[in-house]
């Protein structure tokens, strides 16, 4: 029993620490894997407050249009005729550029890909503006994730000790996890 549960617990934290590893790596390793390229340009009409500041404009337009994601206020041009802002999330960047006279906008979607996606969880919250609900759960998946990862540990640790015949393999092996956790803050 306790043994099919450690398994169990193994498997159901195998994704997260996968994911969390690799993208740990591409974190420390700085490698790019963003797209750049634009691979679907469309219209759509929205409704037009030319009085709201730059950051409200583009909320209501990204709200009209049902699109997810953050919009970085640094990526907001306006002028007379004009207003071009993105909006970013883990898998998609969009342009969008508005005609503040017709309402007429333009969308250019720029997947970016399933390694920058992979790496985008690493610091991911569950919080994306208008994301769906199943984008929310992942903060729940993460730290039921840990707390299930924790007690597997136990478990593990528990199991080793009840049913190993040979007490240096426990010393070796934590020496060396010691060691591992100390070579690792010194780097």
């Amino acid at each position: 029993m306790l043994i099919k549960l450690h398994l169990y617990c193994g498997l159901f934290t195998s994704f997260y620490i996968l994911a969390f590893g690799i993208s740990s790596l591409v974190l420390n390793h700085g490698l790019n894997f963003d797209k750049k390229e634009v691979t679907n340009t469309y219209d759509r009409k929205v409704e037009v407050d030319q009085t709201l500041e730059d950051d409200k404009l583009a909320e209501n337009v990204r709200d009209q249009l049902g699109l997810m994601g953050w919009l970085p206020r640094w990526q907001m041009r306006r002028d007379s005729q004009s207003f071009s802002f993105t909006t970013e999330h883990l898998a998609k960047t969009n342009r969008l550029h508005l005609d503040l006279e017709s309402g007429n906008v333009q969308i250019e979607e720029m997947p970016k890909g399933f390694m920058a996606t992979l790496h985008g969880l690493h610091f991911f919250n569950g919080k994306i503006p208008n994301a769906p609900f199943f984008l929310k759960t992942w903060i729940v998946y993460q730290w039921l994730s840990l707390a299930v990862l924790l007690i597997s540990l136990i478990l593990g640790l528990w199991l080793w000790l009840k049913f190993s015949y040979q007490s240096w393999e426990l010393y070796f092996f934590s020496g060396l996890f010691i060691f591992s956790i100390i070579l690792m803050s010194l780097i």
